[in-house]
């Protein structure tokens, strides 16, 4: 499907380039590149012909998602180091090329510094108008997804965001998926995602993002796991930090609705005696009747089952992360009629 080329070439188009559709959050301050960190990244591509390179700057060891005309074709796994990569599109004259970034920030930041597409053409990508944007933390990330038990450790082949309930919802809505999110975040009160949410490059705090309209017409929370791992956060300090952030994202997208959710990898059962579940059940219910807007909704996602397989390091896996997107999927297509 892809093939790393022997020479290095100057690719003709540059990342910059007006014909190119950018889904997330892409750095641009680097004259001739375009990077990235935040998992499911993506760069959406339409080409005239049958072959795409890219030339890439892999600062780490991320893996990319190779989509074309709608089905996953191959898994691109860049070295680390400046290199040019050869896509082979198939059959047919046109075609719809995504690459979408499988890790997370913290696996390491990927630069695109060129595209072309030989004996053929680069053409104008449309945009998406829908959009729905997901906080979250690794069960956002599709951390271990792809793992074969609950007894493998991560490692970032395991790792799809592609296929993270997040990203499988969005394509159920024909929506475009924007995933901030970072394994072992919180809400409150430190190592918390609402202290990177500002930032392109989540590693680079000089990196702030440019809010604009129009924005994701749903903003999904998904963050307590972590808050709850061990031991009940205090409920007024907590859910006061969670309506301030919900508050702050209405500030950037004032329309958005808003879905606070629990699970899959909550339950009344660990840690034991702690009814994590109930109590962040509870939680949300208090916030939705403080906030008292039509804009808020509670989604929760099924714990998460043995006989339905776990992923890696106790994460939902794949079957698990397609019983998460469908539900909601089902929730937003309801509230925004799509």
């Amino acid at each position: 499907m892809f093939a790393c080329l022997l020479t290095m070439i100057a690719l003709p188009i540059s990342p910059t380039d007006s014909r190119i559709d950018y889904v997330g959050r892409f750095d641009r301050r680097t004259a001739g590149s375009v990077a990235c960190q935040w998992p499911a990244s993506e760069v959406h591509l339409r080409v005239k012909g049958h072959t795409l390179q890219t030339e890439i700057d892999e600062q780490g060891e991320n893996r990319w998602e190779v989509v074309v005309d709608g089905s996953p074709k191959q898994v691109l796994a860049p070295a680390k180091k400046t290199d040019t990569y050869t896509i082979d599109l198939g059959e047919g004259a046109e075609h719809d090329v995504r690459l979408v970034k499988r890790t997370e920030a913290f696996v390491g930041t990927t630069k695109f510094l060129g595209f072309a597409a030989p004996g053929g053409q680069l053409i104008k990508a449309k945009p998406n108008a829908r959009q729905i944007e997901v906080v979250g933390d690794s069960i956002t990330c599709g951390y271990g997804n792809e793992g074969a038990n609950q007894n493998e450790h991560f490692t970032p082949a395991t790792e799809n965001a592609y296929m993270s309930y997040a990203s499988i919802a969005a394509r159920d809505l024909s929506a475009d998926p924007v995933l901030i999110a970072w394994s072992g975040r919180k809400m409150w009160p430190d190592d918390t995602m609402p202290s990177i949410y500002d930032l392109v490059l989540p590693t680079d705090p000089t990196s702030t993002y440019e809010f604009r309209q129009p924005g994701p017409q749903a903003v999904v929370i998904n963050l307590a796991t972590n808050d709850f791992g061990k031991g009940n956060p205090a409920e007024k300090e907590w859910t006061g930090a969670y309506e301030d952030f919900i508050r702050r994202v209405w500030s950037h997208y004032p329309k958005a609705e808003i879905y606070m959710t629990m699970g899959s990898m909550m339950s009344d059962n660990y840690p034991a005696g702690q009814k994590a579940l109930t109590t962040l059940r509870t939680y949300l219910q208090h916030m939705a009747g403080q906030l008292h807007d039509p804009r808020v909704h509670v989604v929760e996602f099924p714990v998460q089952r043995m006989e339905d397989g776990i992923g890696a390091d106790w994460h939902p896996n794949l079957k698990t992360d397609k019983i998460m997107g469908d539900l909601l999927a089902a929730a937003i297509k309801r509230d925004l009629h799509w």
